[in-house]
């Protein structure tokens, strides 16, 4: 059994990975229902427990022993948002009563019970590695079928609560940070890469584009009637083109706008390391503009790697873990953010051209 300090594993942010200047994560996420047993919005708590129970077997007995079960429906409220802000539960999971999750520090992945769906197999993998991620969903989603009988259709493919997820039950999505066509106001552009029907862009925040800090997540929208290779090789040629439009529209702003560029990332680099109070959206907004300047190299001597992480570990329940405290009111947190945001920004020595 995994100690309780080791249960939360590192993060896709604490690594890099390839085209990771624009691609910040790659995930791969399959669900799975078992058979004779309702969808979770139908069942009871006896048959939620059977889900659970087959979870725990499967931690037993499969070749990725080094997992560990984590109840939610026992954890309080701040540990399960924590979960949620490392994408490790979704926030149906974090409101739900009999939900579970299966973590395994190893090899990198988490396995959500009783959320929509019975089961869904989660790997997340920074940069862009979307054949890495699904090649190990594949090992897990074969080991575990020898414990969980899937209810799978020969017409429709795997059985899911949702229609969209028919078929091969495979959602593919990555995390895009995009913040020079956001600038620009060209994001126009994104939807022309987009003919294909069955991938859709969306921002991380608020509903259609709408988003903070330039981050978007591309999806492929159907999984019926299609194999897991096309969805992968859509996947691959709809993300290298819009990796292309990024990597133009910041050659152009460099070229033609580069003082403005630098004010921008310059004005962002002095309100973080001097703030003494930012909300959570204002300061992604600008560890975004931060992150753009490590990358065109107007911020020197910085890590990128240490701003993916802030982006994260800015959230609500982070901080009051790392500060031990519990909120009273968001001014409270925003001032923490700051403090957090300053000690970090102070720290860094920073070369400016």
């Amino acid at each position: 059994m995994l100690e309780e300090k080791k249960l939360l594993p590192r993060g896709f942010w604490t690594g890099a990975g390839p085209y990771n200047d624009i691609v910040l994560s790659s995930r791969v996420r399959f669900a799975r229902n078992i058979r004779s047993v309702p969808f979770p919005n139908r069942f009871d708590e006896s048959e939620a427990q059977i889900v659970k129970a087959l979870g725990e077997k499967f931690i037993r007995d499969s070749v990725f022993q080094q997992s560990v079960l984590m109840d939610l429906s026992g954890m309080d409220k701040h540990r399960k948002r924590l979960l949620r802000e490392r994408n490790i539960i979704t926030m149906e999971m974090e409101l739900a009563e009999n939900s579970a999750v299966i973590i395994n520090e190893k090899d990198d992945f988490s396995i959500m019970l009783n959320e929509e769906d019975h089961v869904r197999i989660q790997v997340i993998r920074p940069g862009l590695q979307i054949r890495e991620a699904y090649e190990m969903a594949d090992r897990i989603d074969d080991d575990l079928n020898r414990f969980i009988p899937y209810a799978h259709s020969p017409e429709y493919g795997y059985l899911t609560a949702c229609p969209s997820n028919l078929g091969t039950g495979m959602k593919v999505s990555v995390l895009l940070h995009l913040p020079v066509l956001t600038m620009k106001k060209n994001l126009s552009l994104l939807t022309g890469q987009l003919q294909n029907p069955g991938v859709v862009i969306a921002g991380t925040a608020g509903e259609g584009i709408r988003t903070y800090g330039a981050i978007y997540q591309l999806s492929n929208r159907v999984s019926l009637g299609i194999s897991e290779v096309d969805i992968l090789e859509i996947m691959d040629g709809v993300i290298s083109r819009i990796i292309d439009l990024e990597d133009t529209a910041r050659d152009e702003y460099v070229s033609q706008s580069r003082l403005e560029l630098e004010d921008r990332i310059w004005r962002s680099f002095g309100i973080l390391q001097y703030s003494k109070r930012i909300s959570y959206a204002e300061a992604i907004e600008h560890l975004s503009n931060v992150r753009l300047g490590i990358i065109l190299a107007i911020v020197k001597n910085v890590d990128i790697v240490q701003i993916n992480s802030l982006m994260v570990t800015i959230q609500w329940a982070h901080l009051q873990e790392m500060f031990k405290r519990t909120f009273s009111s968001t001014l409270e947190s925003d001032e923490l953010r700051s403090n957090y945001l300053r000690m970090n920004f102070s720290a860094m020595e920073c070369g400016n051209v």
